[in-house]
């Protein structure tokens, strides 16, 4: 029987280099049946021209499967990824990986991740180890009340992950049925956390979440959000943990929102006042909890 097809979605917003440092690794992709899309956020004309350019030049039968999507607008992790999933499932994909332009895979990496999903029926979303310099994530870990969420440098036991992680949205292996069901990822939080509750969600669905710890891809960390600048980043995890927690946290801890969100803001208030040069940052967290409460969801427009 021939293998599953699978569709890899790598969406850029501008940092071409990185994207074609990532095609790059894609050639020698051991997998037989695999097809490329790499999904464009709206970025400057010459970083777009850049992966035309490299598009045309492939005439590799293994590579010419390459298509861009340009979108006119940043619609975000969320919604730039759903572009390249709903694409993706109109040409038949089995199985959709989901992979950060910023990495680099090794040859047999969606070979081990297709044997995982192929093994066990109940598996819906499947990630490999993630090298980040000397270090290695395995996978998410989801703590209530916080505006991060962390990553575990230790592989699971079983592989399988339990409530309260998740497989680590720089790179993760997707079942069609899965992203069927569940809609993809939701376009409420644009940028932060929308890996996790895509995870939380097909849990709920009645899917299991694997780790392979022996498929590697390597990962250069933030590559592109570090240059939103700090103040967006900030703004956007403030706002989008009240988003998840409202959304996913169980019933014993949702009436505490309320209480940690006037928390977060009565602390940054002082801090503005006895730090001023972290002013900035506070008044980014600040808005970023008064988005949540005015219902300003999806991209935040800078002031």
């Amino acid at each position: 029987m021939f293998p599953p097809s699978v569709f890899i979605i790598v969406l850029q917003y501008n940092n071409s280099q990185d994207t074609l440092e990532c095609l790059e690794s894609l050639k020698e992709l051991d997998y037989p049946n695999f097809r490329i899309v790499v999904v464009d956020n709206a970025s400057n004309e010459a970083e777009v021209n850049n992966i035309k350019s490299y598009t045309e030049s492939q005439v590799n039968p293994k590579t010419y499967n390459l298509k861009l999507i340009t979108n006119p607008s940043n619609l975000g992790y969320a919604g730039g990824n759903n572009v390249g999933i709903k694409y993706a499932l109109e040409k038949g994909a089995d199985c959709i990986f989901i992979l950060n332009n910023d990495t680099v895979v090794e040859p047999d990496v969606l070979k081990k991740l297709i044997a995982a999903a192929e093994t066990d029926p109940t598996v819906g979303i499947i990630g490999p180890a993630i090298k980040e310099g000397q270090k290695t994530a395995y996978f998410g870990k989801i703590s209530w009340l916080k505006t991060e969420l962390t990553h575990s440098s230790t592989p699971p036991a079983e592989k399988y992950l339990k409530p309260k992680e998740y497989v680590i949205g720089a790179a993760m292996l997707v079942k069609k049925e899965v992203l069927e069901k569940i809609k993809g990822f939701d376009e409420i939080y644009f940028l932060y956390f929308e890996d996790a509750d895509l995870n939380i969600r097909a849990q709920l669905a009645g899917y299991e979440l694997k780790i392979v710890p022996e498929a590697i891809v390597h990962h250069k960390v933030s590559a592109t959000t570090k240059k939103l600048g700090s103040p967006i980043v900030l703004r956007y995890h403030s706002r989008n943990a009240l988003i998840f927690n409202s959304l996913n946290a169980p019933w014993t801890v949702k009436p505490f929102l309320i209480f940690w969100s006037g928390y977060i803001v009565l602390k940054n208030l002082v801090k503005m006042f006895v730090m001023p040069s972290k002013a900035p940052a506070a008044d980014a967290i600040i808005e970023g909890v008064l988005d949540f409460y005015k219902n300003k969801f999806g991209a935040i427009v800078p002031k």
